[in-house]
């Protein structure tokens, strides 16, 4: 069966039209349409900023599956939109992840510099927390 991981990546913009624009250049990138992984990512409106998520649970998720390098280049291209475009392109970044181990989990929250106030909008929506389930 092999070692399964649960997932979150999301991206907060401050325009839908930074998301239509993401979006559009994706979807052209290596492997995205090979595993149709632009209908994976949602987008949402958060109450005056723009989220774009995805989330899987219970997936192999290995740097060399074709897929996963597909999934992770939506950071590529977002930072590249940032780099090139700097404070007229805001946005902030966290990724999620808890493998089965314990101690096996991975957490990044990253902004540029016009992003820092749209940061606290994916502190406030994720995070990892590890639970007892009992039914007794």
């Amino acid at each position: 069966m092999g070692y399964m991981s649960d997932i979150a990546i999301a991206f907060v913009f401050k325009e839908k039209e930074q998301i239509d624009e993401v979006l559009a250049i994706y979807q052209m990138r290596p492997f995205v349409s090979e595993h149709n992984l632009v209908e994976a990512w949602k987008v949402r409106d958060w109450n005056g900023v723009w989220g774009l998520t995805f989330s899987n649970s219970s997936t192999k998720w290995y740097d060399s599956y074709k897929d996963v390098q597909g999934l992770e280049d939506m950071d590529t291209v977002v930072k590249t939109f940032a780099e090139e475009r700097g404070a007229a392109f805001p946005y902030a970044y966290c990724k999620l992840r808890i493998g089965e181990e314990d101690d096996d989990t991975e957490r990044v929250y990253e902004h540029n510099d016009a992003g820092i106030d749209l940061i606290d909008n994916l502190y406030s929506r994720m995070d990892i927390r590890r639970e007892l389930q009992l039914e007794f």
